[in-house]
């Protein structure tokens, strides 16, 4: 077992336009809690898996309440969170463990970046988050799991508006376009302070990138708990 630091952060929204947002108009959010540690010792790359939980501003009053939480979406592979600046993360404590490379996720990865439906579906296991490592599978036996992109803040923040519009539509019967979540994804994208000085084509791009398969993987609390994380063998 490889010895893993946790550490436990309140990711900031107060920047989120959730006065603008279909559903999302009643909240107020000011942060969410998460959880990240490094993979380096997995797959030798400075990226970090980070947990999202399904909590928000002063739920939580001590970090084993915390990692009690149900999730609001799967970990998924980050730069580290970042300490600094108008939107920096704030950490709230840390914490000594073991992990072993069986417990982490798999990850899935198609072969067709422009409809994913049509491509090739691969996933990769034991924290080998290499296209190289994929094992053949196909859609319906992958498509519950995270994608191999590498989050960071502002697009954990977009993912987080995402999940909550995704549990809305759900629970109300109502029906989102997929141009709708990306025309959100701009006023969210637009007013995060890392992107203020991006230029808006590369925001769209960035956009048509990570919002089909946002919108394509199945909210948390509707897969089943023996699969989740796991690919369907």
């Amino acid at each position: 077992m490889e010895p893993i630091k946790t550490t436990f952060y309140k990711l900031p929204l107060q920047f989120i336009p959730f006065s603008k947002i279909p559903t999302l108009n009643g909240l107020n959010y000011q942060y969410a809690y998460c959880s990240s540690f490094p993979l380096i010792t997995f797959m030798t790359l400075d990226a970090h898996m980070v947990t999202v939980y399904n909590s928000f501003d002063n739920e939580i009053k001590d970090l084993d309440e915390l990692q009690n939480k149900e999730l609001l979406f799967g970990s998924v592979v980050s730069e580290k969170l970042s300490t600094r600046g108008k939107a920096k993360c704030i950490v709230i404590g840390t914490k000594e463990g073991s992990l072993i490379k069986e417990d982490l996720p798999h990850l899935k990865y198609s072969s067709n970046n422009n409809n994913e439906l049509e491509g090739n579906w691969f996933y990769m296991e034991h924290g080998k988050y290499f296209i190289l490592n994929g094992v053949a599978s196909k859609f319906e036996n992958v498509k519950h799991l995270e994608g191999i992109a590498l989050y960071g803040d502002a697009v954990l923040r977009l993912r987080i508006v995402i999940e909550l519009l995704k549990i809305n539509v759900n629970k109300h019967g109502l029906t989102f376009s997929m141009q709708d979540y990306k025309d959100i994804a701009y006023k969210v994208f637009k007013a995060d302070p890392v992107f203020l000085k991006t230029d808006d084509n590369l925001i769209k791009d960035g956009i048509n990138s990570w919002i089909p398969g946002m919108v394509l993987t199945p909210s948390y609390v509707d897969i089943p708990k023996e699969i989740r994380g796991r690919a369907i063998r």
